[in-house]
């Protein structure tokens, strides 16, 4: 990043660490109630009170389905390269655009019904759509004891998804990293403080959780996207100098290099540098992840909608991060 402010990691308290780890059930879901923040939320030098609109909103799809081809391995938005001027040796391992009409392609073959409450709901959805017709529609209706569990998971072996969670074995091993773009819609009538949070993704290295998850998550009246689980476990956040907050009411681009052999992860917005984290983990794969609507239990008012969610295994470093690497799209995948 050309200008950078950066976090110093401070130690966490005790308890804040306990809950920082996650055991697991059957199903793969936390069983613990944790609060993705991890620790002390991170602090900005120019931070929002308000969510700010996206870096480049021409990029943004309309709020109606488009016509776009969606699957990122069979076209590009413009045939536009890599950062260095060629296509980047990089494959795709998963991509959802929910234009099945179902959760075939999801482990288990679910969206987290069984994970949730009665305050929970999801559906598929033809509100709104990034491409195609279909979405994923997730909503909030009450407080909770515990946290909100609404998100659809997938655990790998190697580089496959498995059918059902074993919650055991090994997950992508990928040493140059993995790409994660996915696209989200929120609605929240108030802001996220004084301890509630909302999460909208999660990546494990441990298929059993036994070790500390990372996940990003709204956490403070910036309403910035946050790496949390970092700064209590040793690492460092580092936001981009004018970082921009996340719109609320339109769809927005997440993406996610994460690399687990160099412990790094890097976060762009609308294809704007958001974020870049340091992290220390016991291994090195990429096993369980999860994606939705994962919020603390004093929500009761949040509308989520998920769209075109996919994964690439890089087999070549990325060097310029300064360049989103939407693959399939901005940046093309060498064939």
């Amino acid at each position: 990043m050309a200008s950078i402010t950066t976090i110093v990691s401070t130690p966490a308290l005790g308890l804040l660490l306990a809950l920082a780890t996650i055991a697991c059930g059957d199903d793969g879901s936390a069983t613990t109630d944790d609060d993705p923040t991890g620790a002390t939320s991170a602090t900005s030098s120019s931070p929002t009170s308000s969510p700010s609109t996206t870096a480049d909103p021409t990029t943004n799809p309309t709020t109606t389905a488009s016509t776009t081809s969606s699957d990122p391995s069979t076209s590009a938005d413009d045939g536009s390269t890599g950062p260095t001027g060629a296509c980047v040796q990089a494959r795709l391992l998963w991509f959802e655009d929910f234009e099945n009409g179902d959760y075939d392609r999801w482990t288990s073959n679910t969206y987290g019904a069984d994970w949730g409450g009665p305050c929970d709901y999801n559906e598929l959805s033809m509100d709104r759509a990034v491409s195609g017709s279909w979405s994923n529609r997730s909503e909030i209706t009450c407080v909770t004891p515990e946290s909100h569990r609404g998100y659809g998971g997938l655990q790998f072996d190697g580089d496959d998804v498995v059918e059902a969670y074993t919650n055991t074995g090994s997950g992508i091993d990928a040493p140059h990293g993995v790409i994660n773009t996915y696209w989200s819609w929120l609605e929240v009538p108030y802001p996220f403080e004084n301890g509630r949070w909302f999460s909208p993704f999660t990546v494990n290295n441990a298929c059993d959780w036994s070790d500390n998850v990372i996940t990003l998550g709204l956490e403070d009246p910036s309403n910035r996207i946050t790496p949390a689980h970092v700064l209590n476990t040793g690492g460092t956040v580092t936001f981009a100098e004018n970082a921009p907050s996340f719109p609320l009411g339109q769809w927005v681009r997440t993406t996610i290099y994460v690399n687990y052999h160099e412990g790094r992860m890097h976060v762009w917005q609308d294809g704007a540098e958001l974020v870049d984290a340091t992290f220390s983990r016991s291994d090195t794969d990429l096993c369980q992840w999860h994606w939705g609507m994962y919020a603390s239990g004093d929500n009761d008012d949040i509308v989520l909608y998920e769209d075109d969610n996919s994964l690439w295994k890089l087999e070549e470093p990325w060097v310029d991060f300064t360049v989103e690497p939407w693959l399939g799209h901005s940046v093309m995948a060498c064939e």
